[in-house]
Order: C-alpha cells, then sequence, then structure tokens
C-alpha cells in the first residue's frame, strides 16, 4: 500500500498538468508531501496499491477524457465492487462551459471512485477556463484537510 499522496493528471492543453504541479507545490510548502503522474505514464493497476488519490481531470470534446487518460478511464470503469474502498480521493475537473457536457470527465471520474469504495476528501470542483483562483482555494483545503488527519497522531 503507499501512503503517500498521489496527484494524477490528464490534460490535451497542459492545463491540467499545470494544476497537478501547484497542488504538489503548495502541499509540499506544508511539508506534505506529493508526487504528480501523467495518466499516459501510469500504470492504472497501481491505483488499487494507492491509499490518497488526487485527480486533476480535463474533460475533452463532448465529455470525454483526453487521450492520456483514456486507459485510466476504462480501467476504473471496469472495476467491480468495492475495489477502491481503501483510496480517499479529490477530483479537480478542468472544462469549458460553451460546452454542453462540461467537466463531464471530472464528474464521472469522481462519480466512479465513489461507486467503488472510495472516500471522498473534498467534494469535487468544477472549473471553467479560468481556475486559477479555485485551483489556489482547492490546494488549501487539501493541506488544512492533511493536517487536520495527522492531529492527535
Amino acid at each position: 500500500m503507499n501512503n503517500g499522496i498521489t496527484v494524477l493528471y490528464g490534460t490535451m492543453t497542459g492545463n491540467a498538468r499545470e494544476c497537478a504541479d501547484q497542488v504538489v507545490a503548495t502541499l509540499g510548502k506544508a511539508d506534505i508531501a506529493a508526487t504528480a503522474h501523467d495518466l499516459a505514464d501510469y500504470d492504472s493497476r497501481r491505483l488499487l496499491s494507492e491509499s490518497i488519490v488526487l485527480l486533476a481531470m480535463s474533460t475533452w470534446g463532448e465529455g470525454e477524457p483526453p487521450d492520456d487518460g483514456q486507459d485510466f478511464y476504462d480501467f476504473v470503469k471496469d472495476l467491480e465492487g468495492p475495489a477502491l474502498e481503501s483510496l480517499s480521493f479529490a477530483v479537480f475537473a478542468l472544462g469549458d462551459t460553451s460546452y454542453e457536457e462540461f467537466c463531464q470527465c471530472g464528474k464521472e471520474f469522481d462519480t466512479m471512485f465513489e461507486e467503488r469504495g472510495a472516500r471522498r476528501l473534498l467534494e469535487r470542483v468544477d472549473n471553467d477556463v479560468d481556475y486559477f483562483e479555485a485551483l489556489e482555494k482547492w490546494s488549501e483545503d487539501l493541506v488544512s484537510r492533511f493536517r487536520a488527519a495527522t492531529v492527535g497522531v
């Protein structure tokens, strides 16, 4: 079991990578170790041994995962039962309100993780193209959440 914090991102334009890097940097400033991974290079089976996953996920086209996130999406979709019951997660969804399926991919990951037994750390945040303030708040909320979890340990 990986007890560290894993930040996964799926992106077509680089925005989700930027978000993942920012979250890792913010956590690092708070002495909370985290590592970011492009879903293109991440072995989806590792998800089953993760304890905390933060997902920065773009939506592409009409609600689809970005190319680098398609295999991971298919893997999670095919999981059965409480396969993720040892996982805690949070989703930072990126999209564009000019599309009908705004942030659909992030919404689907959020639902699939929960349906497969994962525990939500924070509510999903859906973001339009101007996501910088929301990302800063989400990152700060994560720091607060992780600090609170270590109190009394």
